[in-house]
């Protein structure tokens, strides 16, 4: 088995991820944050609003539930954050800089599954698409508040249902090509 330039790189984000889950050092993930922000400002802007999406739903969670059980929180959640904002930019660096279907050569079945997972991606951003040029050619004015939320919840309700049939259908797929049982 030959490795190329992209599945050494994508080896070496695996283990610089593993890396940064045994760094114990909020310092230390602060010195890597800043550096990963002098290497791509854009990037870190991504990751960081990625990252906010997603951690503050978990991050007020735990402090609500340390505050209440009167435990120190606030050493953790600076850890655990910069922990996610680290992994997550160098994950999206490092995608950014390679093929990640070259650096998957070297598995068939991880080709398999990221092409697959791939093809659903494309094809829930292109029915977002629809869904907007479809709102936008039926309206004149922006949507009042509530029309606002029936658009989106019924956009949510649809996409869920899409999903749970995509997967429906792409677990009979796996299963025919010997995936799992």
């Amino acid at each position: 088995m030959q490795i190329n330039k992209e599945s050494f790189i994508f080896f070496a984000l695996l283990v610089w991820v593993v890396v940064l889950l045994n760094i114990h050092s909020t310092i230390l993930l602060g010195v890597v944050a800043v550096m990963a922000l002098m290497l791509s400002y854009k990037i870190f802007l991504k990751a960081l609003k990625a990252v906010l999406l997603f951690n503050i739903g978990i991050t007020l969670g735990y402090m609500i539930e340390s505050f209440l059980l009167h435990h120190p929180f606030l050493d953790f959640i600076v850890l655990f954050n910069l922990r996610v904002v680290d992994i997550t930019f160098f994950t999206l660096y490092v995608t950014s800089k390679i093929n990640i279907i070259k650096a998957l050569s070297f598995s068939a079945s991880l080709q398999f599954l990221l092409l697959a997972t791939l093809m659903q991606i494309k094809s829930f951003e292109k029915t977002y698409e629809d869904f907007v040029l479809a709102l936008k050619a039926r309206t004149k004015r922006k949507l009042r508040q509530k029309l606002q939320k029936e658009f989106i919840s019924s956009m949510f309700y649809f996409f869920l249902k899409k999903s749970l049939h995509n997967s429906k259908e792409r677990t009979l797929a796996l299963k025919a090509r010997g995936f799992f049982d």
